[in-house]
């Protein structure tokens, strides 16, 4: 293939020649007489020769100055070495290293082999040790558990290590050595009076074919026995307790008789609760309200009438239930919000619409703009697929799928293509390290075949910028009219975090939505949530997808199903978990703003939960009645959690109004307390050096040299075991991570396939370039010389021609 080094510089050539035409055809010597008249008719003629010629030289010299090179490619088979990363920590002593050297001594006399320990006995920064070892253009071969406890993560590396073309295997081992673990699971802080869940869990990691491992589990709250259990293998047990205010304790204890379980410090776990005084909230409603039947076990309410005469001091949260524009005290309520509390604004027959917010200070607060909005934006919908094509889409979807992320992710936009009506406009990018049009933004009416055919021939490949394929899909939504919205379809594994959350708010300021759905099991599910959340969009699963449909109100549901409530964002604190069933009767009417989070909708998308932060406060809407008249099946016991969720948000944090408070962490050997303090002066104890770090707030750190419960202060924290043994086993993303690279896993008895992937894997196309300069210089000289001849005869004639004259 002929390239050119400088190809702008044959723009030149134009140029050159119109200037060359302009001189050749001007007459610098005017000649009279019988001479003029006998050249007259040899100018023409020779003109045209000699513009013909000077043209050819001036092209080829300006060639020659862009220099044309011929490309030539050929596959060279490398130089085949690996590298042996050995993980030298103390989780991975259930398994046997030994086989790392075994494969050293036995490739030794085919390529060069090193090997190279990696993390150290409770210290598995894996990832800084691959990203340390990686040279670009080369094998590694990981012999680890995967489990990283602190350093960069894994994830991030691998995108790192496919971008410089290091491949990186893993070998396959099984366990050797038996363990059995416990932990608990449950809420830090809560609140006096709630129900609270714990997950006691015990973990098993253990040769093959051995039998379960046989315990007896022993949980005490506060000393109290809550679990006396036996089992055997991986298990988990559940207890529920209301608690009391103050810090409790949860200790719990394996016992074994197992004498293979290898790290028996992991047998115990200790766990803090801290327990919050109820939280004071005050409700106003101008007429009775199931509302406070709800609100009365759960927090310190207390209800008033109206907002006239009643101080907001010391509450944590206020909600207005159907209140009118005209019974709100605005300027009161906004300084309540500018201290960090918390609103609920609960819709109504006398409220939002019907209560004229509309235009008045409190619809500034609200997270939604009061009225039905405009029907263009619902009219004119613009949306741009935005499909991540990279090296580790071509991974699994999941486990037991025989599909790829990549494969997914095509399926995943042409269902969300075919929910879309044909006056919508879709565009189509695909992006790696740059963003690629695939088709452009277009009605569905003129182009929708076309786009699902350049959708289905999509193939993966290189590495993954996100923030690049934001940026494409920006430029492609610059200049439309209607809501703008980007449908990310990616695994989240991108090698510019930082970066794409920057693309993101950029997005946003444009006034584009951005809709981030994870597809693969190896999603990194926390960045794609970033995203989204900067981005003022939702972060979807993939069996999530169908709610774009709702979201961009292209929902066709039954008439039956119209006011059927639906969750748009299942991340959020308020609707995590919250299985919803309801339908309503009625709403009030609202729009989003912007910046607002629409947590649930009808099936119509009319927003219904809509929260935003304002200042340093928090502003839940909830645009239907308090369940008197509309909602009456949002507040029965299955669905009113909903609305609990939703003033606790609100709440925010629990100690926000007190004198004085101390919160401390639990933290495993090796790591820190973390203690904070509200306080009025500058606090102090033995050991605890404290740094201010907001108006009342401090600071301190401690780290625990044994297990066991610690003071600080009022509080109390439990230091456990080494975050190293928390997992033991083979991390199970691990094999979906090496496959970013290209690389896969190995049982100890693939050697030869070990060593023929190496071989492959070092293969590289080698570029040669060579110079074609020569050529157009060979044209331009023989141009001239041509020149020189015809001008020759040209003379000879006109000798000739005078002497007969």
């Amino acid at each position: 293939m002929v390239i050119f080094e400088n190809p702008k510089t044959l723009l030149l050539i134009p140029l050159a020649i119109a200037i060359l035409f302009i001189i050749i055809r001007k007459d610098f010597v005017k000649l009279k007489g019988a001479r003029w008249n006998f050249l007259e008719k040899a100018k023409v003629r020779r003109r045209l020769f000699v513009f013909s010629l000077r043209s050819i030289a001036l092209a080829g010299l300006i060639a020659a100055l862009a220099n044309p090179m011929l490309l030539s490619q050929e596959l060279s088979k490398g130089d085949p070495a690996l590298t042996i990363l050995v993980d030298e920590s103390r989780s991975f002593d259930l398994f046997d290293r030994a086989a790392a050297e075994k494969i050293k001594t036995d490739l030794e006399g085919t390529i060069p082999v090193k090997l190279r320990s990696i993390a150290s006995q409770n210290s598995s920064a894996i990832g800084d040790e691959l990203l340390a070892a990686m040279l670009g253009n080369d094998n590694l071969l990981l012999v680890s558990d995967g489990r990283v406890t602190n350093g960069r993560s894994l994830g991030d590396v691998m995108i790192l290590a496919a971008s410089i073309n290091s491949t990186i295997n893993s070998l396959y081992l099984e366990p050797i050595k038996s363990d059995i673990s416990v932990r608990v699971e449950g809420p830090r802080v809560t609140t006096v009076g709630i129900d609270n869940e714990f997950l006691v869990r015990i973990d098993q990691t253990a040769p093959p074919g051995t039998p379960p491992i046989g315990y007896d589990i022993s949980v005490k709250l506060d000393g109290e026995e809550v679990i006396d259990e036996s089992g055997e293998g991986p298990a988990g047990f559940r207890f529920t307790r209301k608690l009391e205010e103050g810090y409790h304790r949860i200790a719990a204890e394996l016992s074994t008789s197992h004498v293979d379980d290898h790290f028996s410090e992991n047998n115990a776990f200790l766990k803090t609760v801290k327990v919050e005084k109820k939280p004071k909230v005050l409700l106003v409603s101008g007429e009775n309200t199931p509302l406070e039947q709800l609100f009365s076990p759960i927090y310190d309410l207390t209800s008033v009438p109206s907002m006239g005469g009643t101080a907001l001091e010391g509450y944590s949260a206020t909600v207005l239930n159907d209140i009118p524009a005209s019974a709100v005290d605005t300027e009161k309520l906004a300084g309540f919000i500018d201290e960090g509390n918390g609103v609920v604004v609960f819709g109504g027959r006398s409220s939002y619409d019907k209560g004229e917010y509309k235009g008045k200070p409190i619809e500034n607060l609200l997270p939604v703009t009061v009225g039905s909005g405009e029907e263009g934006e619902k009219k004119f919908v613009n949306v741009v697929l935005l499909i991540d094509i990279s090296g580790s889409t071509g991974a699994g979807f999941g486990t037991g799928s025989a599909s790829t992320v990549e494969e997914v992710e095509k399926a995943l936009a042409i269902g969300i293509v075919n929910d879309l009506r044909p006056e919508d406009k879709v565009g189509v990018i695909a992006f790696n390290v740059e963003p690629h049009t695939v088709t452009e933004l277009e009605r569905l009416s003129a182009n929708k075949n076309q786009l699902i055919g350049n959708v289905q021939r999509l193939r993966w490949t290189g590495s993954t910028l996100i923030g690049e394929g934001i940026a494409g899909a920006r430029q492609m939504l610059r200049d439309v009219e209607g809501s703008k919205n980007i449908v990310l379809l990616s695994d989240g594994k991108s090698g510019s975090m930082g970066d794409d959350l920057v693309a993101a708010r950029y997005a946003a300021e444009q006034g584009i939505k951005i809709y981030a759905v994870g597809v693969g099991e190896g999603t990194n599910s926390e960045h794609m949530q970033a995203i989204a959340e900067k981005g003022n969009g939702i972060y979807l699963e993939p069996t999530e997808a169908q709610k774009l449909k709702i979201i961009f109100g292209r929902s066709e549901a039954a008439p039956t199903d119209k006011l059927k409530l639906e969750k748009l964002n299942n991340n959020h604190f308020i609707t995590r978990n919250v299985k919803l069933s309801a339908k309503l009767l009625g709403f009030n009417q609202a729009v989003p703003k912007p910046n607002a989070d629409v947590l649930v909708a009808t099936a119509e998308n009319r927003p219904i939960l809509t929260v935003w932060r304002f200042g340093l406060g928090r502003i839940a809407a909830i645009t239907t009645d308090d369940g008197t008249g509309w909602a009456a099946e949002l507040v029965n016991k299955q669905n009113s959690v909903l609305l609990t969720r939703a003033v606790n948000w609100a709440i925010g944090d629990l100690s926000r109004n007190k004198n004085f408070d101390v919160t401390a962490r639990d933290a495993h050997l090796g790591q820190s307390f973390e203690i904070e303090v509200i306080s009025d002066s500058m606090p102090h104890q033995n050991k605890l050096e404290f740094s201010k770090i907001g108006e009342r707030s401090y600071f301190a750190e401690f780290k625990p040299e044994i297990t066991g419960w610690y003071s600080f202060l009022d509080a109390t924290a439990a230091a456990n075991y080494q975050i190293e043994l928390l997992n033991t086993g083979i991390d199970p993303e691990l094999n979906t991570l090496i496959q970013t690279t290209g690389g896969q896993a190995f049982r100890p008895d693939q050697l030869n396939e070990l060593l023929e992937k190496v071989k492959e894997d070092s293969k590289r196309l080698v570029t040669t370039q060579k110079s074609l300069a020569w050529i157009p210089i060979a044209i331009a000289l023989m141009a001239f010389l041509l020149e020189i001849a015809i001008r020759k005869a040209f003379e000879a004639r006109e000798r000739l021609g005078t002497g007969k004259a």
